[in-house]
């Protein structure tokens, strides 16, 4: 296993969502390819608006990657979407004090 990440590799981010599209639309979508653990569109938390993006947790690592073959660069619902394998998180530089 590879260090310092805690993505095993089934979680995927999801952008150029249009504001329309839902948690629901999203599941369904993917539900698709594969079995969804879970799936979310973020919102902004003063309009609450989606902010045109989202996170699919599929259930195994075979199934993600069929989901980016089979929906990156595709139309969904009126915008044409990336799905790509969320990136491990590394310390930001803005939440260390000096």
């Amino acid at each position: 296993r590879e260090g310092g990440g805690n993505n095993p590799g089934n979680n995927l981010h999801v952008s150029g969502l249009s504001h329309k599209v839902d948690t629901r639309d999203l599941e369904a979508a993917f539900a698709k390819v594969g079995r969804v653990q879970k799936a979310q569109v973020m919102y902004d938390p003063h309009s609450r608006e989606s902010r045109g993006f989202g996170f699919v947790t599929m259930e195994t690592v075979e199934e993600a990657d069929a989901a980016i073959t089979a929906m990156n660069g595709t139309e969904f619902m009126g915008k044409v979407i990336t799905v790509e394998k969320v990136r491990s998180r590394r310390p930001s530089s803005a939440y260390i004090k000096c």
